[in-house]
């Protein structure tokens, strides 16, 4: 189910970076994008459990997933050993972690499933850290390098994955500023006049992965908080957001259900 997941999420993030581009011009979004938006419904409980209509429709052919989701073949400059460093990935988690000591705590956890009652206590201090919460907000919404780059998108996703694992532990005491915090991400404007495309389309993905991650959470609240920005410059980028999330998970439900009757004799 998780691979059914990253596959629809993948498929969708070039047109949603074309859509954030379009809409922080001030103009209409491209056809691709008007195509698989429809109108967002009132959020009410009836609409909250069950996708509408256009997100029940089988998606049409997407674009392929964007350049920035492709590893590398090498990194430039890097030279020599690496100790226990060898991928890719690894050697600029090795750069990342020399700045950011608290993602390069998560990752630890994330990697050391079986801990002791210590390393759990440290992991949960971890994880209900306003501080954290915060910067983590604050560094999403506002790139500190012009342009988009391997390094940073790692970083990104890390920092999206953490606040992700914050919220899917219900006893979080820390969880409804968690969820303020998740939901300032969303509807902040932070997409500025000189930002380079693939820095807006980064920061598109953020807010439709945490909108997907709230919708799953608390369907109501999400669709509500999309509601809430018309009139706003993010209008129908959150319309398209909230459509396409609706639609990735009737589709997870729809495949599920397709593969319980094949199973079923």
């Amino acid at each position: 189910m998780k691979a059914i997941k990253n596959m629809l999420v993948v498929a969708g993030l070039g047109v949603l970076g074309l859509t954030a581009m379009w809409l922080t011009r001030g103009d209409a979004p491209p056809a691709a994008a008007r195509e698989t938006a429809a109108p967002l419904p009132p959020a009410s409980p009836v609409q909250a459990s069950a996708a509408p209509p256009a997100a029940q429709a089988r998606p049409a052919a997407l674009p392929q997933p964007p350049e920035l989701l492709a590893a590398p073949e090498e990194i430039p400059g890097e030279e020599g050993e690496h100790g226990e460093f060898t991928t890719n990935t690894d050697l600029m988690k090795q750069k990342i972690f020399k700045t950011e000591p608290k993602l390069a705590q998560f990752d630890y956890f994330r990697e050391h499933v079986l801990l002791d009652s210590n390393g759990r206590k440290d992991y949960q201090a971890l994880l209900a850290d306003r501080a954290m919460y915060e910067q983590t907000r604050q560094s999403l919404l506002h790139p500190e390098s012009a342009k988009d780059s391997m390094p940073a998108n790692v970083k990104r996703l890390m920092q999206v994955d953490y606040l992700r694992e914050a919220l899917a532990w219900k006893e979080n005491p820390e969880r409804k500023p968690l969820l303020s915090e998740v939901e300032r991400i969303i509807l902040e404007d932070s997409f500025g006049p000189d930002m380079a495309p693939d820095v807006k389309r980064s920061l598109a993905a953020t807010k439709f992965e945490l909108f997907e991650l709230l919708y799953r959470q608390d369907p109501e609240r999400a669709l509500a908080l999309a509601e809430s920005a018309r009139g706003t410059r993010l209008e129908k980028l959150m319309e398209y957001i909230a459509t396409r999330a609706q639609g990735i998970v009737a589709k997870e439900k729809e495949m599920s259900l397709q593969a319980q009757r094949a199973r079923t004799p």
